[in-house]
């Protein structure tokens, strides 16, 4: 009986003096990995989302979903009624440090296939909003719309990840983050989002695959997760932690300051397989050749395979690759005597490039 009230006194001195030196534990009913540390304050127990430390660091705690959510943009589901909202954003600019002007509230959910992340973003101005960019991965999604950007650090190795950018009209961007400078925004995964619009604000609902992503191996997973919004009518930018203003706009890409997204469970056996074929033809008259060429038909094909092996190893295969073209090129006229140049499209040569 003594030796189990010193043993209960020393298990108790321990979890207070790591709750005072902000050493993370888990909590109640939530497993982590044992080859994982968290960078910030315990996980919040349920009902809470996201806990807070006093040097600004965040823990956020994802939730799993039994139904798939609706991709529509309507918040209409049940749980958004059940699950706390991820709130509380802090600016960058122009005010470091104090509170956003306009609520942002963010939900992180996920079910057996994707990882959902939500947004209704608060707008009392929804006439002064900008928003009129719908090409794909044009820089012009961050820096002259209104913008919401998210990124996972899914190895929460807090250097490289994946970010995501989302506008009031539905254009959107994705790319990897490499070593907290590298941003190659040639990269493409499958995801999918619908955003959406109502009185006092707009909104969008995104899913992510685990299939277009890579992470560590076992099921209970922890990752570094950030997200940004931009009120480009009032030259606000947002963060759900606080980010320095020395920082810039490069501030999202440095993921050792991203908050800790904790409570993921990934699939189990989760293989990507994703093939895709390429047939072109041509048919071609030469009337100045000789021998003359007349409706002379040629043509080619290839192969493109990619394989998730395991979690964290993909397997790339390319047969008779087309080096001429690929579908997601853009469209150039060239007037001059310079050469065109292409940006790389292809998973095979851009996946981790970095």
């Amino acid at each position: 009986m003594r030796t189990a009230i010193i043993v209960a006194l020393t298990a108790l001195l321990f979890a207070v003096s790591a709750q005072a030196q902000g050493v993370a534990g888990p909590a109640v009913g939530l497993s982590l990995p044992d080859n994982v540390t968290i960078d910030g304050p315990a996980p919040p127990a349920p009902p809470d989302v996201i806990a807070r430390d006093p040097d600004g660091r965040a823990t956020i705690r994802a939730v799993r979903v039994t139904t798939p959510i609706r991709l529509d943009g309507v918040l209409d589901e049940a749980i958004y009624d059940e699950v706390h909202a991820i709130s509380g954003f802090i600016q960058q600019e122009p005010r470091a440090g104090e509170p956003a002007t306009q609520d942002t509230e963010v939900w992180l959910l996920f079910d057996d296939r994707n990882i959902y992340v939500t947004v209704r973003a608060h707008e009392a101005f929804l006439d002064r909003m900008v928003a009129n960019e719908m090409r794909h991965d044009n820089n012009a999604l961050y820096m002259g719309n209104d913008s919401i950007i998210f990124v996972f650090d899914t190895f929460y190795d807090r250097r490289n990840g994946v970010s995501f950018t989302v506008n009031p009209i539905g254009g959107r961007a994705e790319g990897q983050i490499t070593n907290e400078r590298a941003y190659n925004g040639d990269y493409n995964m499958v995801w999918d989002v619908h955003t959406g619009r109502y009185d006092g604000g707009w909104t969008f609902e995104a899913a992510v695959p685990f299939k277009s992503l890579r992470y560590r191996p076992g099921r209970q997973q922890v990752w570094g997760f950030n997200i940004t919004r931009n009120n480009k009518w009032k030259n606000e930018s947002t963060y759900v932690r606080a980010m320095p203003k020395s920082m810039g706009p490069r501030a999202l890409m440095q993921l050792s300051m991203a908050p800790t997204l904790v409570g993921v469970e990934v699939p189990q056996g989760s293989k990507n397989l994703e093939i895709k074929p390429y047939a072109i033809a041509s048919l071609n008259t030469d009337n100045a050749a000789v021998p003359r060429v007349r409706n002379d038909p040629d043509g080619d094909a290839g192969l493109d395979v990619k394989y998730g092996v395991t979690q964290n190893l993909t397997v790339d295969l390319t047969y008779n690759t087309d080096f001429a073209q690929v579908e997601a090129d853009e469209q150039q006229v060239n007037l001059t005597r310079f050469s065109l140049f292409f940006p790389e499209k292809r998973e095979f040569f851009l996946e981790n490039r970095g």
